[in-house]
């Protein structure tokens, strides 16, 4: 008796394509082979695509790039594979029938060509039947994020703001749409309000396969003619091919959230949105987190009184810098008169300051200018024991070089370099004893 030969499901046809709210399925194996990564460098010198469909590589997990991984294909599948701007679904395939053998988790489903491709840890027999389970949480956020998308990308094509493309964010991420301007501020807000009208009026979203309707946002590699090219349907406001999952009216949406622009490449704009539970998560979160800092304010949290008392603060700190300011001055002024004195008796000078860096030595060095022409040599560093710090060795050219020669022993960590009568470095970690041991240097000159 013949065998009969299991045809899969292409991409397009899929169960998780034509009833995208569809949780488990029952199907079974038709091919399973193992994934065998390729040699070298596979984009052969080519710029890196944003995503990788190298099993190896989906989740960053560096130990699974050592595991056995195995292609397997099914007749059908509940979990949608990556593509349209869409991730990824997860889920796991549990065997039916087969005593104990537990369910194998998966976490990436590729279209190759017409297949629908699951990247498994662990082997599945051919024929066998099986139960596939999506992690529904998961898709239905990414359909509310992706139908979200169709529907703000529809209501700006009305304003002369076309989506020149889109990115999803992963859970928990903004989303943006590229546009080829930025659109003002009041556009923004009719946009938004425009959008959550619609899904308040929860028009119907269909999906339409009309035959010998072809679309030019296909991918290179998939066959048009033997495949399924659909169209998402939003009421009348929107008809856009697609092959990613969808809700089924515009109300599951819930709503569409705005963020903030980005501008990029010229005139450019990324317009960052997030829709639905996410939407309502993450406002969430900025509620809670703006609540945080006005207690840390001793504000309330109305946006207003915290965006006043922040003002307030940073007036506060551009005060206490200037005040800052005037002050190392001072402290540099009082030090280059040390350093004068000293030099008056002395061929060299040495001075550190453990808690200021370069640019109190600089204000220092300023004040210095007119008394180091062809006169004696100074030391200046900053830093602490087992703390970084700055170096600065000025004065007579022979003294500069000698002592400069002096510093590589002294002090391990020195990195610098100068010619003349300046020679300049940085420390990267003083040891005990080296700030004591280079004063000691200049004090023998």
């Amino acid at each position: 008796m013949a065998i009969a030969v299991v045809t899969p499901s292409i991409v397009g046809a899929l169960s998780c394509q034509k009833d995208s709210y569809l949780q488990t399925l029952e199907t079974e194996v038709v091919a399973c082979d193992e994934y065998i990564p390729p040699k070298g460098n596979p984009q052969n010198g080519k710029a890196k695509s944003k995503k990788s469909t190298d099993p190896s590589k989906v989740n960053g997990n560096a130990e699974s790039a050592t595991q056995r991984t195995w292609m397997i294909e099914f007749a059908d599948s509940v979990l949608f594979p990556e593509g349209g701007g869409q991730p990824t679904d997860y889920g796991f395939i549990t065997p039916l029938g087969v005593k104990g053998m537990s369910a194998i988790p998966i976490e990436n489903i590729q279209r190759h060509g017409l297949r629908c491709v699951h990247f498994s840890p662990a082997p599945l027999e051919i024929g066998m039947k099986v139960k596939q389970t999506v992690y529904y949480a998961r898709r239905w956020d990414f359909m509310q994020q992706h139908t979200g998308q169709h529907l703000l990308s529809a209501i700006m094509d009305g304003m002369d703001l076309p989506t020149l493309g889109w990115s999803m964010g992963q859970s928990g991420e903004t989303n943006y749409v590229e546009l080829p301007r930025k659109p003002t501020d009041a556009e923004i807000v009719r946009i938004q309000q425009e959008c959550n009208a619609v899904i308040r009026e929860n028009l119907p979203v269909t999906v339409e396969t009309p035959e010998g309707k072809g679309s030019s946002s296909l991918p290179a590699d998939y066959d048009g003619e033997k495949g399924v090219v659909r169209f998402i349907k939003i009421g009348d406001l929107d008809y856009n091919a697609c092959c990613g999952t969808h809700l089924k009216q515009t109300s599951h949406i819930g709503l569409i959230l705005l963020h903030h622009t980005q501008s990029i490449r010229g005139t450019n704009c990324r317009l960052f949105f997030t829709a639905g539970d996410r939407a309502i998560n993450m406002a969430t979160e900025s509620i809670n987190g703006l609540r945080n800092i006005a207690i840390s304010l001793s504000s309330s949290a109305a946006p207003e009184e915290v965006a006043a008392k922040v003002q307030g603060l940073s007036e506060q700190l551009s005060e206490a810098r200037k005040r800052e300011k005037r002050m190392l001055s001072g402290i540099a002024k009082f030090e280059a008169q040390q350093i004068k004195e000293t030099l008056q008796c002395a061929v060299g000078a040495f001075s550190h300051r453990a808690d200021d860096g370069l640019d109190f030595l600089n204000l220092v060095l300023i004040e210095l200018r007119d008394v180091l022409k062809g006169k004696g040599v100074v030391v200046l560093c900053t830093g602490d024991t087992k703390t970084p710090g700055s170096l600065v060795i000025t004065g007579k050219t022979e003294l500069v070089e000698g002592l400069s020669a002096k510093v590589k022993d002294i002090v391990k960590a020195a990195k610098g370099g100068g010619r003349g009568e300046k020679w300049q470095g940085k420390v990267t970690e003083w040891q005990k004893g080296e700030i004591e041991a280079l004063k000691t240097a200049v004090e023998e000159l």
